[in-house]
């Protein structure tokens, strides 16, 4: 499938939203309590995509198909002080239906050529511990894992892990 990926634009803040809910409540089905993953608001989700999107020094890219965005990534510089990286890769989501043919890839590499122009030479991602297809997909592009911590969403007290990578010119592709 051929996939353009794009900085996102106020525009695309209803099609993230609209993502980001359903790729939440398939990705985290049987890891989150059900009744927080039926909670979630695609209207609350398009508001804070809006601010993000108008407000915020994120780097927000889409992957968009003929059909339309079925993806979306979200970096910037490192938010919680973690030591020895200063770029994040906040957020990325593919539809379950798109997953497995290079959106992800493509929305990495707009990611870390965002964090490029913000003149950062490394990256870390967070991911929750039990997510194995997301740590695999991590592994492939080379992150290295570096530290495992709780964290709680909704009700759910979980582990999250990181993975790192100390030069962005390491992500592989």
């Amino acid at each position: 499938m051929i996939s353009l990926v794009r900085p996102a634009a106020i525009d695309d803040a209803a099609v993230i939203a609209r993502i980001h809910v359903a790729t939440w409540r398939s990705a985290y089905r049987g890891l989150l309590p059900d009744d927080f993953l039926a909670s979630l608001s695609e209207d609350h989700y398009e508001e804070r995509w809006k601010r993000t999107l108008s407000e915020s020094a994120a780097r927000v890219y889409v992957a968009e198909t003929p059909e339309g965005v079925v993806g979306f990534a979200s970096g910037g510089r490192e938010r919680a002080g973690e030591d020895h990286y200063s770029g994040e890769l906040y957020a990325i989501y593919i539809l379950r239906q798109a997953q497995g043919r290079g959106h992800g890839r493509g929305l990495v590499q707009a990611v870390a050529a965002g964090l490029r122009e913000l003149e950062l030479e490394d990256m870390i991602v967070w991911v929750l511990r039990d997510n194995a297809a997301a740590r695999r997909f991590y592994e492939r592009l080379g992150g290295v894992f570096v530290r495992t911590q709780p964290i709680t969403i909704g009700s759910a007290l979980l582990q999250e892990v990181s993975y790192g990578w100390k030069s962005l010119a390491d992500i592989r592709h």
